[in-house]
């Protein structure tokens, strides 16, 4: 929920909430850069995480910012706030239809009509755009203070239809489908007409042409059953009004009127042919005007001038007249009440039993007693929806013919604001919901910022209108999702790092170890392994290689002098070369001797001495010092004999 006094966006400063529905939440703000009042839709949560509704909703909130007309409740701007998206629209101060026929029943033919046509000229302004509003229904439609009617969430509706299933959202909307939407057929403008059918029948019954228990069972009914004629429900309906409001509900849509433009000129038709009467003035607020209105003037104060003595006399006459004219009155009345003492006398009708039964049902069977039925809605948790709850008076109860019987007629089991449980342990929210008459049901779900075992928040959202009694979805923290560990073995450590925390984890202790083989600042292990299963933002450990302090010399006699000098300064050594003669031609420019000999060790960097073979003799000199060799001697010669 948000607090008052936030501005939203940078423009729009939170002043109230207004209300809250399947979708969005609801709140009157100001709009501090033109100073003026707005009704800021914004977006529950985890329909702002829904990629594909949100530019659903962005779409349709644009086709309906361009319907500007006196019937249609404005959109002025839409946009993205705090990780979730809102619409601005026309703040309308006003009582929505399904208030005012629920509080004060049927309307008068007349008004239902006018009222009617006011919804039917917005539906033709918006389907002349190519905009079918799909949801039209009392519940979205204003009376504002002028009577004027404003239908809102054109445009809108198509971005949640296919989220109706939220509680307590489709049940209302269920009663104002037409058969082919509740079949799953694309939706046209003769979609729109029939449930502002629905919504005349309404008007002029009090009561919806179909209802049930679920709204599967109520979507049947208007795929399959027939509706009972407005008439049935209020006598004073003509039939000519009667056969306006089937057509509009005819389950064909090519027996429905075409168009909007069809449906008023038949209710303007017919308004004009109203006997006497049903000519009622319009649905209209009562007018807040100093004095009563005469001959189109306010009665003004009579201006004081002298007494006409002719005209006194004429004042002294009407007056007489007065008396004389009360007295007769009084005669009369007091007869009136005699005669309706005696005739209620002998009138006397008892009350049926109407418990249990359906609505409709229940006002047929006390109009046929002779009595006025007076509905009213109330919740219920054990009786089903649209069946009578009770009844006062009893059943067997003597009244005079045409009292008052109330019946209540069930809802359902009552709603009531979904409490916020965010941040609380799955048990404790459990416990707080199933005390304010929900079903809880807690469901695991990954989460970087919610500490695991504490509730991120429910489904419905927080605030939503929801039925007591409904399910309603726990999710609740396990912490951050787990992740693969990636391999990073033979990596070098910078690389390492950088493969971890793209993965979502953390380098933890990095431990240094000598090798012979591996560069380094090479990684030779890990912990966890490569592949490993981790908890997102944990810690891997690594092994790196290092230098060792003293290296072993590889063998490099009978190597020439490029690869000798190669296989040393790989193994952290220099070479340093020196010339020996040799009369063998196949050791020169090879290595005749090393000094560390191979296998032994000696401190990185350091030199080793390789003797490289040059052609020549053994007495030739060199640059070099070589072993001095001692001629052996010559032997003996024989004396001759």
């Amino acid at each position: 929920m948000i607090e008052p006094e936030t501005l939203i966006d940078g423009r729009y400063r939170v002043v109230s909430r207004l209300g809250s529905g399947g979708m969005a939440d609801v709140y009157l703000a100001r709009d501090e850069l033109l100073g003026r009042e707005v009704a800021l839709k914004v977006l529950h949560q985890h329909f702002a995480e829904d990629s594909e509704f949100v530019e659903r909703f962005k779409r349709e909130a644009s086709s309906a910012a361009g319907l500007s007309h006196p019937n249609i409740v404005g959109i002025f701007d839409r946009g993205e706030w705090n990780g979730t998206y809102y619409i601005a629209m026309e703040y309308v101060a006003g009582s929505p239809l399904k208030s005012i026929v629920r509080s004060g029943g049927a309307l008068d033919p007349a008004a239902a009509i006018d009222v009617v046509v006011q919804i039917l000229r917005a539906a033709r302004f918006a389907h002349k755009r190519g905009v079918i509003h799909r949801d039209l229904k009392p519940h979205n439609v204003i009376l504002d203070e002028e009577g004027r009617a404003r239908v809102t969430d054109f445009g809108i509706a198509r971005a949640g239809a296919s989220d109706m299933t939220l509680t307590g959202s489709i049940m209302g909307t269920a009663q104002y489908l037409s058969p082919e939407q509740a079949q799953g057929y694309a939706v046209t403008v003769g979609s729109d007409l029939y449930s502002v059918g629905v919504v005349l029948y309404e008007v002029l019954t009090g009561s919806v042409p179909f209802e049930g228990e679920t709204a599967v069972a109520i979507a049947f009914k208007q795929v399959a059953a027939e509706p009972r004629p407005p008439s049935e429900l209020n006598p004073a309906i003509p039939p000519s009004l009667d056969a306006i409001v089937m057509r509009a509900l005819a389950k064909d849509p090519a027996q429905r009127y075409t168009d909007a433009d069809e449906f008023i000129a038949a209710l303007e038709r017919e308004r004009s042919e109203l006997p006497p009467g049903l000519q009622a003035a319009p649905l209209r607020p009562e007018p807040a005007v100093a004095a009563p209105m005469l001959g189109g003037s306010f009665l003004m104060a009579p201006v004081l001038q002298a007494p006409d003595p002719v005209e006194e006399e004429a004042e002294q006459r009407r007056r007489w007249w007065w008396w004389w004219a009360l007295a007769a009155l009084l005669v009369l009345a007091a007869v009136a009440a005699a005669l309706a003492i005696v005739l209620s006398s002998s009138k006397h009708v008892r009350v049926p039993d109407v418990t249990g039964q359906t609505e409709q049902a229940a006002l047929g069977s006390l109009r046929r007693a002779g009595l006025t039925p007076a509905p009213t809605l109330a919740s219920s948790s054990t009786v089903p929806v649209g069946r009578v709850i009770s009844q006062t008076p009893g059943a067997g109860t003597k009244l005079d013919e045409g009292a008052r019987v109330d019946i209540a007629v069930s809802e359902g089991p009552g709603s009531a604001p979904l409490m916020n449980v965010e941040g609380l342990t799955a048990a404790q929210a459990s416990a707080r919901l199933k005390a304010a008459g929900f079903k809880p049901t807690a469901k695991q779900e990954a989460s970087t910022s919610v500490a695991a075992g504490k509730v991120i928040g429910t489904e419905p959202p927080a605030g939503t209108e929801t039925l007591l009694g409904s399910h309603v979805t726990i999710h609740v923290s396990s912490g951050p999702a787990p992740v693969k560990v990636p391999d990073v073995v033979g990596q070098t450590q910078s690389a390492a790092e950088s493969a971890l925390s793209n993965a979502g984890m953390l380098t933890g202790t990095v431990t240094q170890q000598t090798s012979s083989t591996q560069s380094p600042g090479t990684v030779l292990s890990q912990s966890p392994a490569g592949g490993a299963s981790a908890r997102a933002g944990g810690k891997v450990n690594l092994v790196v290689a290092k230098a060792p302090k003293e290296v072993a010399v590889p063998d490099v006699i009978g190597e020439t002098e490029a690869l000798a000098t190669t296989a040393l300064s790989e193994a952290g050594l220099k070479a340093k070369p020196v010339s020996v003669n040799t009369t063998d031609a196949t050791q020169v420019g090879k290595v005749l001797a090393q000094t560390p000999s191979a296998g032994a060790h000696a401190r990185r960097g350091s030199a080793v001495r390789i003797s490289i073979g040059a052609q020549g003799t053994s007495t030739s000199t060199t640059t070099t010092t070589t072993p001095t060799t001692t001629p052996a001697p010559t032997p003996p010669t024989a004396a001759a004999g």
